[in-house]
């Protein structure tokens, strides 16, 4: 789902808010717009980049063994 700019995700704030052990209503008290639709989804991405890119390394050791 493609959601005009500015606008976050309820799934992710709901993703966030667990992360956080946050209330979902408090994440935009305590959060600029900007931080919840820019800085933590680029945070979460690239968090996911380096778990991978980890992943791929223990298993391409694993076939090198």
């Amino acid at each position: 789902m493609q959601l005009p700019p500015g606008v976050a995700d309820p799934i992710f704030l709901c993703e966030l808010a667990l992360e956080l052990k946050m209330p979902v209503g408090e994440l935009s008290e305590r959060m600029s717009a900007h931080e919840l639709t820019v800085i933590w989804p680029a945070f979460f991405r690239h968090r996911e980049r380096e778990a991978k890119r980890e992943a791929d390394k223990r298993d391409a050791r694993r076939k090198v063994r």
